[in-house]
């Protein structure tokens, strides 16, 4: 590099535009300086290297100007390479550029200042930058004058950014002070070169030298008072509207302002009355201005030093005019700020000042607490100041306590009762947040008298909260009353938290008979009222709501404070339960209230799961009480009914607390568990089940009293080990339940040996009102077992061996919980048929929540063998309800056995033969084949379920895996009698199904929409015209079959295909029936004029006549039908000619805010008559739509 020429690199430099080739240049000149054996001479030459544009001939052209500033920049850039790489210059050699480039803020205003500032910035940080330099500086800076403001803000920021980085430089600052002493000079001239700037990106710099100014150096109070000045005249700051956004915010510059008035504590007798000042210009202050104000204030009390000299002179005037911001206030923004300022005011005081302020503050205040007028904002001050310490606390709260009591014994107004309530509750979470505090304090003196114990415990309850309690609980209720009873049962719930403050271990200060009297209360509204059909003190259902929230708020609050009252609210739950059954109270739904007031359980256990630890005391307890409220109805031979009640609670519980904890299981800080083992599993549950947890499949109801006792010796764990024990004991429930809601029964084989069996227990067998009811208890147990199996991992369910659990339903060879599982030879693998397969939900539960991996190809393949000869069978051998759970079984296995292994791949084919063959038998036959209308459909909706687990996970090849959906949709809606019945059950491809959603990790591809559609759909389009060569019936069922898979697709799937599938739609509005088959097709039609209205605009006299016939249809139909017919199918058909005319309505709606006036003005007199009609509609729904519909149409110009 030693022969490099710094002519050559200024000139390049110079010509070039890409600030790639700039630094490559730059880096070259450094390296030559740093390479060269004479430095001095080096950097001679390289200053030089710019003297043709520094001293040209010709200087009055712009060009020279922008080319003088490339080279200036040529020398900032290399300086710039320089001081990162740490390279030296000698101080002799620094000086001297630090003299060329303060010369140019003089001589060369318009090219060289944004350089030279540049090039400045980065000599300042070089190691042999002389503190001496930095006035020099500073003085040429100032020596712009009026030019400053002529140059861009870019350049401006520079200079900024260039004196920040002196006056933050120690030895700079130091040189300063020492040169000018108090009189700070330099500052002075900066001050008035600077006090013009309007640039937010400038102002954030210009006010934060200014700050470091006031707290670096020490100015004389006139220069104080000049800086004051200076960015005062700044406040209330915001910021304009600009075409070029600097990303400043009105925030920032408020922040950053803020930090100038809070700098130093000599600018006290400055701020504290300019802005209390400003703060009593009333209404002239906007809200925003005020709470900056405010906020300011704020600032200024907490970060001031020495208080005795900038906060203390201060109090009477802060205090005269603050209070009345809250005396007198609305906005609550501003009172928020107000009460902030306060507290800080009051944290900033001690002994007689606060003695003193306090002192004052009761004067004014006393009054105001017993006036109801003011009592709510005298009490916001109150806690204000209560809360700044536990000196201003403790004094204040001793005057204010008694006087509460006694204005709450004297005063006859309900509200001001209510609002003295919530002052004390207000007090109580004030000392309870300052216990918390006093924890961590270690330098505080601890004592009794420190917060003022003998206050908060047993006497206040018994003072104030008891017979108020009584008092309110007693009177007749109104709005008021239930006011002042929630405000009684959140102190109830701040009362039980209270703390002692003396030294030792902390104690509780209320007494457990207080405390258990306060949860006895609590729990009368919130579990044992709802549970026999009580209101509270015959109240209306309103009211009664309103308190049974309050109570359950406070319940939330008070048993994290208070664990072992969650064990009374489990009892009480019980034996509320036991007495509505036994008294048989008809007048409200007992099993919904169960799950109900379960569901309230379940929140109140959550509340103490802390964020870090936690334990399986509240879990385990919450599902034993459940467990054994389900033994005792079991028992008294209840309904089933019952039975599902207690099974959904346990589900309820199970699904909160797994939430709870798997959602504080994201903090990184703790280790994840490991996987779920066999091993592991049979300990942690053979523990608990030896402790006394019930066991319904032994009929053992355990002993609740020793296990709770058992897990209090227990120590919180990590929240993500207590989240996988709490599932490994909802298994082992699921487990117990399905042994006791199952038996297993051995059948002789023809190869010899006894078989196992599953059949429903032996609880079933009583005589029950509802079959029904009992099949909805098995499909809720079937259901509680999905939450839980699908929660365990694939290597934890491959563990435990679930897969064989779907058959065996959880039996073992033995009653130990390591007692191993039954063998169920692989040929009768699947849902057992006895009972009429009624236990095939149990089955399904446990499949919906394995992983695909954990189904075997032997295993759960034989079982979809069987399953689909079951299905196939006529007639059904089991009831619709049973019919339902296997068919949702068959889509599971369909899509979660893995097709990619060769032999399960053949097998489903030949599977998929077999239900072609019956398909083809049954179609060919027809009637002859001896199988009725209904049984042919139950056959065909179940080959629909199969394809709908297949088409999820679909093989677009090869072809042949496809060959019974290709046979379905050429053939089944050509059917001569039953075509158009099939055809309407094309839904369920594509309808939602929870078991082939994500969570239950079914194999969904993201294409099998779109894939379907372009199998099932798009060749059939152009046979729902006539010019197909169909006939109409065919013609009819072929769209009918179209519109019931489109309706489930999302527009994008079919939007290449929209304008033949308008066609249809229009035609279909006269053929269909209103019904079901209508409700598809005005679904897609609503869908196409919100995703594509353009696409129907050429078709809006056709719809608009079309769609009034619909709406007319609909409504004579409905009103001919005989809707309280039992039939589903009748059901069925009234709610789809209710969503008829919903829709069509909805289109009418819809068309004013979907085209321009112009296009519908033609039908306006059309619409209107129809939907005036329509207003009339008997659904309220529907009304609600006709009437928008209506309106929108009235307003077309």
């Amino acid at each position: 590099m030693a022969n490099v020429k710094f002519e050559d690199l200024a000139l390049q430099y110079v010509l070039t535009d890409e600030s790639d080739q700039e630094r490559v240049i730059s880096e070259k000149a450094a390296t030559a300086i740093e390479e060269s054996t004479n430095s001095r001479i080096a950097v001679g030459q390289w200053v030089a290297s710019i003297n043709r544009w520094i001293h040209p001939v010709d200087d009055s052209t712009d060009d020279n100007f922008i080319t003088r500033a490339k080279a200036l920049n040529f020398l900032a850039s290399t300086i710039g390479v320089l001081r990162k790489r740490d390279a030296s210059l000698r101080a002799d050699q620094v000086q001297l550029l630090v003299n060329f480039f303060c010369s140019l803020f003089v001589n060369d205003h318009r090219a060289g200042i944004a350089a030279s500032t540049k090039a400045l910035k980065h000599l300042v940080g070089v190691k042999t930058f002389q503190p001496t330099l930095g006035d020099s500086i500073i003085d040429k800076v100032s020596k712009l004058g009026d030019d400053f403001k002529l140059q861009t803000p870019a350049t401006r920021l520079e200079i900024y950014e260039l004196l920040l980085e002196l006056l933050q430089n120690p030895d700079v600052a130091n040189d300063l002070e020492y040169r000018h002493g108090n009189t700070c000079g330099f500052m002075t001239s900066l001050l008035d070169l600077c006090r013009n700037e309007r640039d937010p990106q400038n102002l954030m710099k210009w006010f934060e030298i200014l700050k470091i100014f006031l707290q670096n150096f020490s100015p004389s109070e006139d220069v104080t008072s000049e800086v004051f000045k200076t960015f005062s005249a700044y406040f209330p700051i915001s910021l304009r509207a600009s075409a070029t956004p600097s990303g400043i915010t009105a925030d920032d510059l408020k922040n950053v302002l803020r930090s100038c008035f809070a700098a130093h504590y000599r600018l006290a007798s400055l701020a504290t009355p300019y802005l209390i000042n400003k703060l009593d210009q009333g209404d002239a202050v906007t809200v925003a201005v005020k709470v900056d104000i405010l906020q300011t204030l704020d600032a200024c009390l907490v970060q001031y030093e020495h208080p005795k000299q900038s906060v203390v002179p201060f109090v009477d005037q802060i205090w005269g005019s603050l209070k009345y911001e809250v005396r007198n206030g609305e906005i609550p923004d501003t009172i928020k700020a107000t009460l902030k300022v306060i507290q800080s005011l009051t944290s900033r005081l001690d002994e007689e000042e606060l003695q003193s302020f306090l002192a004052s503050a009761w004067r004014d205040l006393v009054d105001d607490l017993s006036d109801p007028t003011y009592t709510a904002q005298a009490g916001r001050l109150l806690v204000a100041i209560a809360g700044a310490g536990f000196q201003s606390f403790a004094t204040i709260t001793s005057q204010a306590i008694p006087h509460i009591q006694s204005t709450l014994r004297r005063t006859q107004s309900t509200s001001h009762k209510q609002e003295l309530i919530a002052l004390l509750n207000s007090i109580l979470t004030v000392r309870s947040h300052l216990i918390e505090t006093l924890k961590d304090d270690a330098s505080t003196e601890k004592g009794s008298g420190l917060l003022k114990d003998e206050l908060f415990g047993d006497a206040l309850f018994s003072e104030v909260y008891l017979p108020l309690w009584e008092q309110a609980s007693s009177a007749p209720i109104t709005t008021e009353t239930v006011g002042i009873l929630k405000k009684i049962m959140e102190g109830f719930a701040a009362l039980v938290g209270q703390q002692s403050s003396d030294n030792g271990v902390s104690r509780r200060l209320c007494s457990d008979s207080t405390c258990e009297r306060i949860f006895g209360w609590l729990a009368s509204p919130s579990i044992v009222y709802p549970l026999e059909g009580k209101q509270f003190n015959e109240t209306t259902s309103n009211a009664d709501q309103d308190i049974r929230d309050a109570a359950v708020a406070a319940l939330k609050e008070a048993v994290p404070l208070y664990p072992s009252a969650f064990q009374l609210l489990l009892q009480q739950y019980l034996s509320s339960i036991k007495v509505a059954y036994q008294q048989q109270l008809a007048s409200h739904d007992l099993p919904l209230e169960i799950k109900l007031v379960a569901r309230t359980l379940g929140e109140i256990g959550c509340s103490s799961l802390s964020r870090e630890r936690a334990s399986l005391l509240n879990p385990v307890s919450l599902i034993n009480i459940f467990l054994e409220g389900l033994l005792w109805m079991l028992s008294e031979k209840s309904p089933p009914s019952y039975w599902a009640a207690f099974i959904c609670s346990i589900h309820i519980s199970i699904l909160q607390f797994s939430d709870s904890l798997s959602s504080q299981t994201t903090n990184p800080s703790q280790s994840k568990p490991q996987d779920v083992t066999k091993e592991w599993y049979i300990h942690l549950i053979s523990d608990i089940q030896n402790s006394g947890a019930p066991q319904l499949d032994l009929n053992n109801p355990g002993d609740p009293h020793l296990m709770v006792k058992a897990l209090e010796t227990q120590e919180a764990e990590e929240a993500g080990l207590v989240y996988k024990k709490l599932l490994a004991y909802a298994l082992a429930v699921v487990g117990q339940l399905y042994r006791r809601f199952t038996t297993v029964h051995y059948q002789a084989s023809e190869t010899g040996g006894n078989r196992p069996q599953v059949g429903i227990g032996k609880d079933f067998e009583g005589v029950h009102d509802s079959i029904t009811e009992q099949d909805i208890c098995l499909h809720q147990l079937g259901l509680l077992a999905t939450s839980v199996v699908r929660a365990l991992s694939e290597n934890e369910q491959k563990a435990l061996n679930l897969g064989k659990d779907a058959f065996i339903l959880f039996h073992r060879t033995g009653t130990g919980v390591d007692a191993p599982q039954i063998e169920l030879p692989v040929d009768t693998a699947g849902v057992s048929p006895l009972d009429e397969f009624r236990t095939a939900p149990l089955s399904m539960g446990i499949l919906q929540g394995l992983y695909p991996g954990v189904l075997s190809s032997e295993y759960h393949l034989n079982a979809l063998r069987n399953l689909c000869g079951v299905l196939a069978s006529a007639p059904s051998p089991c009831s619709d309800t049973t019919r339902a759970a296997l068919d949702i079984t068959f889509t599971i296995l369909s899509n979660k056995l893995r097709v990619e292994d060769n032999e399960i791949s053949k097998e489903k084919l030949q599977i998929q033969q077999n239900m072609m063959d019956t398909l083809t038998s049954l179609w060919g036959k027809g009637l002859e084949s001896g199988v009725d209308v209904s049984s042919s459909i139950r056959i065909f909706r179940s080959v629909l379920h199969f394809l709908a687990g297949d088409i999820a996970r679909f093989r677009s090849s090869p072809e042949e895996h496809n060959a019974l959906l290709k046979m379905v949709c050429d053939k089944a809606p050509l059917q001569p009698t039953i075509g158009r019945q099939l055809a309407r059950s094309f839904e369920v491809f594509v309808s939602p199904k929870e078991c082939l959603e994500k969570k239950n990790h079914a194999v969904v591809k993201r294409l099998s929409g779109g894939w379907l559609y372009t199998k099932a759909v798009q060749p059939y389009l152009k046979d729902c015209f006539p010019t197909s060569g169909l006939d109409e019936t065919a013609i009819v069922n072929r769209a009918i079959a179209v519109f019931a898979i489109l309706k489930h697709l999302k527009y994008e799937q079919y939007s290449s295909d929209i304008a033949q599938i308008v066609r249809v739609i229009i035609r279909s509005l006269s053929t269909f029936e209103a019904g079901i088959e209508m409700e598809s097709c005005l679904s897609v039609l609503l869908r196409i004029l919100e995703k594509a209205p353009e696409a129907l605009e050429e078709h809006l006299a056709g719809l608009t006549s079309g769609m009034i016939v619909v709406y007319e249809a609909a409504r004579k139909t409905s009103q001919n039908a005989d809707i309280m017919d039992d039939s589903s199918t009748t059901k069925s058909q009234v709610l789809g000619r209710i969503l008829c005319r919903k829709l069509t309505l909805e289109f009418f709606q819809k068309l004013p805010t979907s085209y321009e006036s112009h296009l519908l003005l033609p039908y306006r007199q059309q619409l209107l008559r129809p939907l005036s009609a329509a207003c009339g509609d008997p659904i309220r729904e529907i009304r609600r739509t006709a009437l928008a519909a209506r309106k929108a149409w009235e307003s077309l110009a």
